[in-house]
């Protein structure tokens, strides 16, 4: 399936998402903070399968321990699982120590601005290399996560026909033509949208009522159109 975007859609979509962020969004995470390669790494590695609360508790402290790859890779491995038990995820500490070797030895510690060069680095998919070209090398790539994904399907209409579209490269396309070319416009409309996902356009009991972006919205208008027939029904 083609996706066709509705430029007037996506622009009017993109100023009300940055413009909830800005007063509304996040900023205050400290992982949205930083712009070093291996910070970022590190925390795409730390919310995958855990929470925002959890990741905050250590996040920090983490990298104040270990600030790069090298200072990872000279310490016990006792240590590093000590520091992210409360993420609860054991394996996370051999993940780590795996992608710290790599990086010290094919990229003298460096994260590489390049695609190709990030997903063969052991745990990085398509959505952590996203965020790396966006956070890091000034890229403007969307952060299509299972969050992003619920909001372009009920904004826009539009639905993988994939089981698994976080791998579709139709709907990777459409999600980058959302995206403001400006690298800092595009950072905050990322993070816009995943806040927004979080707290508005929820997996379950999404606040419909309360949307800034209602208007625009397929599956809000679908919902209306749903309500009258059935008021017409009972009339």
């Amino acid at each position: 399936m083609t996706f066709h975007p509705d430029e007037a859609t996506i622009e009017e979509f993109r100023k009300r998402i940055i413009a909830w962020y800005e007063e509304s969004g996040d900023k205050r995470l400290p992982w949205r903070k930083v712009k070093d390669g291996w910070a970022v790494l590190v925390a795409s590695l730390f919310l995958r399968k855990t929470t925002v609360a959890q990741v905050a508790k250590m996040y920090e402290r983490f990298l104040k321990r270990f600030p790069s790859p090298q200072s990872l890779l000279s310490a016990e491995e006792g240590e590093v699982a000590e520091i992210i038990r409360p993420l609860g995820i054991h394996q996370r500490t051999r993940q780590l120590r795996e992608l710290a070797k790599v990086l010290v030895e094919h990229f003298e510690g460096k994260v590489p601005c390049s695609r190709e060069e990030l997903k063969k680095l052991p745990g990085i998919g398509d959505y952590i290399a996203a965020e790396v070209l966006l956070r890091v090398c000034n890229q403007p790539e969307p952060l299509l996560d299972r969050n992003m994904i619920r909001v372009i399907e009920r904004v826009f209409g539009v639905k993988s026909a994939k089981k698994r579209p976080h791998t579709d490269p139709e709907l990777w396309s459409f999600a980058r033509e959302l995206v403001p070319k400006d690298p800092e416009e595009a950072e905050k409309f990322n993070f816009g949208v995943l806040d927004f996902a979080r707290k508005v356009c929820k997996a379950r009991n999404p606040r419909c009522n309360e949307c800034f972006v209602a208007d625009l919205c397929q599956h809000f208008q679908g919902i209306e159109m749903r309500g009258r027939i059935v008021d017409q029904a009972r009339t």
